[in-house]
């Protein structure tokens, strides 16, 4: 087999109240059998965004298991097919994957919960607090009733999936050991491994990171934020919306460098109309009661040792995955923020499915053509694909006073943006900033995906009246641009 070539990556986010303790007899769990897949793993792959239907993979396998614990000198060992380390997104996706075809699990999480830093401390109190200080709610209620009913979900599906988890920290032994230290010190032989430990936040001394800001007991009357990315851009919104002076040191490229400003307008103009100062110079030299540091994070693997199992980390920390999520080490797969590349839950989702699949010998890899980036500001801001002009492309805009569903909702202060391609019209990037765009980008998502062209976008039905319809609107009016060229 050929040696695989490891991708750069940029940045990458993080996962960790007892859920169940390691068993004291073999316990084999009734469950209906069937013969497991003896396919060598990852025997081809398949783009997410190729034409036609995508491969389905075999129906669920309820599979007997038998979990076998040798007793050490008051230590447990316990065998596993699959040892999941990290119980966020990418690790839960990657564990309830593994157990639907077919495998025996064990998860591993510092938390000692499902749901990581996403449902515990990042997207959902964070989202949760911005949507109650949009509707000018004290931020006493952080969304902790929604927190727990999610947390109890995860559970119950690990639980009618098989899925043993365990709170605890792993520490590599070898390609084939950890061990794990918790209430207990414990050991676990596995014969496939999937890291999902996520990352940390890098913070400067005095300050405070964006998910301890979302867990506030109290709004101080004067913060600010130090960063240009979504993570700083709704944490000034969050505590600008509960009544303090912000400052957003976003440095001198301005929010969301990246973007286009034009679809940007409406955004940047509502930051200043709510009284959100721009801070363009050097961020230390900002001064007021609270500072969040919303600049940077940095990969949670250290304490893993994940070099005792062979498995290679760049010169940041992150370690460096092919398109099956494998690690230089065959046995060791690696998922979400802790292979670097963009902190997002929805990213870890999916590259978790692919590890559990790879393992499993199933056809699969993760080589998205469009990720969704979305920022809950107000209004929002999502954008998917290229947006980056170039000679051989073109960019139509469409205001959204277009809309008569934006205008009754006095939304009208938005646009839709479409980035295409000369020639044949491939749609390479889609860009929203409106009311509720995070929940409209989805669309420009599948354009991409399936290889969509203007014609294609101007051929759909539209939904009346409505803002998703300003995407086909977008492709007719290029289409129109194309003809009189």
């Amino acid at each position: 087999m050929a040696t695989p070539r490891w991708p750069s990556r940029s940045r990458g986010r993080r996962s960790n109240s007892p859920m169940a303790t390691w068993p004291t007899t073999s316990s084999p769990l009734s469950r209906n059998t069937r013969k497991r897949s003896t396919r060598p793993e990852a025997v081809s792959t398949y783009r997410f965004h190729s034409r036609g239907p995508r491969p389905r993979g075999p129906r669920v396998v309820r599979a007997q298991h038998q979990y076998t614990s040798t007793m050490v000198v008051g230590e447990f060992t316990q065998d596993t097919d699959v040892l999941v380390i990290g119980g966020g997104p990418g690790g839960y996706a990657a564990a309830f994957r593994a157990a639907q075809l077919g495998r025996q699990v064990l998860l591993v999480d510092a938390r000692g919960s499902l749901g990581g830093t996403c449902l515990h401390a990042g997207c959902i109190p964070s989202k949760t607090r911005l949507h109650r200080s949009e509707r000018g709610h004290e931020p006493g209620d952080r969304g902790a009733a929604a927190i727990d009913m999610l947390t109890r979900g995860l559970q119950q599906q690990a639980k009618a999936l098989g899925v043993e988890c365990i709170p605890g920290l792993a520490h590599f032994e070898d390609n084939r050991n950890v061990q794990i230290t918790g209430e207990q010190v414990s050991r676990a032989r596995f014969k496939r491994a999937i890291i999902a430990t996520g990352s940390n936040p890098v913070v400067r001394e005095g300050s405070i990171s964006p998910d301890e800001a979302a867990t506030l007991g109290s709004t101080p009357s004067h913060a600010a934020v130090l960063g240009n990315d979504y993570l700083a851009l709704e944490a000034a919104t969050m505590l600008r919306g509960e009544g303090a002076d912000v400052v957003l040191a976003c440095g001198e490229g301005g929010p969301l460098p990246d973007l286009p400003r034009a679809l940007l307008k409406p955004l940047l103009r509502s930051l200043k109309t709510s009284g959100i100062t721009m801070h363009e110079g050097d961020p230390a030299s900002c001064r007021a009661e609270l500072v969040v540091d919303a600049s940077g994070r940095r990969p949670a693997c250290d304490s893993m040792q994940p070099g005792k199992a062979g498995v290679q980390i760049d010169h940041e920390g992150w370690i460096q995955v092919d398109a099956q999520q494998r690690t230089s080490e065959p046995r060791i797969f690696a998922v979400g923020d802790v292979t670097g590349g963009a902190m997002l839950a929805g990213c870890a989702l999916a590259q978790g499915r692919v590890a559990a699949e790879a393992i499993c010998g199933q056809p699969s890899a993760y080589e998205p053509a469009a990720v969704p980036h979305l920022v809950f500001t107000d209004p929002n801001v999502a954008w998917c694909g290229d947006l980056q002009p170039s000679e051989d492309a073109s960019i139509t805009v469409i205001p959204w006073g277009h809309s008569g569903r934006a205008v009754g909702m006095d939304a009208a202060a938005g646009v839709t943006m479409l980035h295409w391609e000369r020639g044949s019209g491939l749609v390479l990037g889609v860009g929203i900033c409106g009311s509720d765009a995070c929940e409209l980008i989805e669309t420009g998502v599948l354009a991409i995906e399936m290889g969509a062209t203007l014609e294609d976008l101007a051929a759909i039905v539209p939904a009346h009246p409505t803002r998703s319809e300003l995407l086909a609107e977008a492709a007719r009016a290029a289409l129109l641009e194309t003809s009189d060229a």
